[in-house]
């Protein structure tokens, strides 16, 4: 078992039984979105107390935060997939219109959603929208709140290059890019998807396949320790307890917000380990002198010119960004059922 995060509570709605005010922004472009827009724009809009806003592109988040925020909302649904989360803090994290945050209700409206496993709303999309319309009228004893430290990248000038939940690079970057190119493309849109994507990557990474696990000189900097340099096949830093298929691959210590993972690319026995990995919990050769790092932290400088993933969506940072800085950025707060 990880340690819980700090700060989870129970979450009901108050007041005299007038309903809360709940905007949520769609994604129609998201997976299960295609498919059933129209029953989510009749669940949404024929309630009376939700103001339902599709934005075409995530250029459009801002301004739909800010309808909200005028609007005296203070309850975000989000519904789409987890970069459409990720643009979501984003936009709360750097200019937020909200004299204060509002909490978050991440529905899955995605394909894999990532985030919703573990502070989200569960069940298919409009059965978790349902979820969602019935706590505001009457509260869920299922339903907690659940609080969690946002990512953020930051570029070598300072300047932001994105917040999210998930931040990798290496062989998860390897991952994704198999995922869309191989897996979305034969028509497997959902969690079970990420895994085949997964076992396929690891499978790569075992037996040197190209493509998959292939060397990344990173230069990793902890706040107040010093750099390591090396050649690492893949590295993860994770605001949530749960990643997708329950996977938990953080087993280091420390006083830290984030989980902090890396593997360098000769790792001593990483066939062996994978099982211990994916779990999080160390076999007894899993060191640092092996070549397995993990521990939780609060900031970290890397130091590598490559593409990095957050919350699923790829960034392709310009050369002048390195060294990058990874760090909270805040904090957001999540409706749970």
């Amino acid at each position: 078992m990880h340690a819980p995060t700090p700060a989870t509570a129970r979450g009901f709605p108050t007041g005299t039984g007038a309903a809360p005010r709940l905007g949520v922004i769609t994604n129609p472009h998201s997976g299960r979105n295609r498919r059933q827009l129209a029953e989510v724009r009749r669940l949404l809009e024929a309630s009376g107390c939700v103001r339902h806003i599709v934005t075409e592109d995530s250029a459009a988040i801002p301004g739909a935060l800010a309808a909200f925020a005028e609007d005296g909302i203070g309850i975000v649904g989000i519904n789409g997939g987890d970069g459409s989360v990720a643009h979501v803090l984003t936009a709360l994290m750097h200019a937020s219109p909200f004299a204060s945050p509002p909490l978050l209700c991440a529905l899955p409206g995605g394909t894999t959603n990532v985030t919703v496993g573990d502070v989200g709303i569960r069940g298919g999309l409009c059965e978790s929208i349902l979820k969602l319309l019935g706590w505001m009228h009457r509260g869920d004893a299922r339903a907690v709140v659940a609080q969690r430290p946002v990512i953020g990248v930051s570029g070598a000038s300072g300047a932001p290059l994105g917040c999210g939940l998930v931040f990798g690079a290496g062989a998860v970057v390897d991952g994704i890019e198999y995922w869309q190119e191989q897996v979305r493309a034969r028509g497997m849109r959902s969690e079970l998807s990420s895994g085949v994507a997964m076992i396929r990557t690891l499978w790569g990474m075992v037996h040197g396949h190209d493509g998959f696990g292939e060397s990344l000189r990173i230069g990793i900097t902890p706040e107040g320790a010093e750099c390591r340099d090396g050649e690492f096949m893949l590295l993860v830093i994770s605001a949530l307890e749960r990643l997708f298929l329950g996977i938990h691959p953080f087993w280091g210590a420390g006083d830290g917000r984030l989980y902090f993972t890396a593997i360098e690319r000769h790792a001593a026995h990483f066939a062996r380990a994978l099982p211990s990995l994916l779990r999080g919990r160390a076999a007894a050769f899993m060191s640092r002198d092996n070549g397995y790092h993990s521990a939780r932290l609060d900031s970290v400088q890397l130091d590598f010119r490559s593409a990095f993933t957050l919350d699923g969506e790829l960034h392709h940072p310009a050369p002048e960004d390195a060294p990058m800085r990874v760090g909270c950025a805040g904090t957001a707060r999540f409706l749970r059922i």
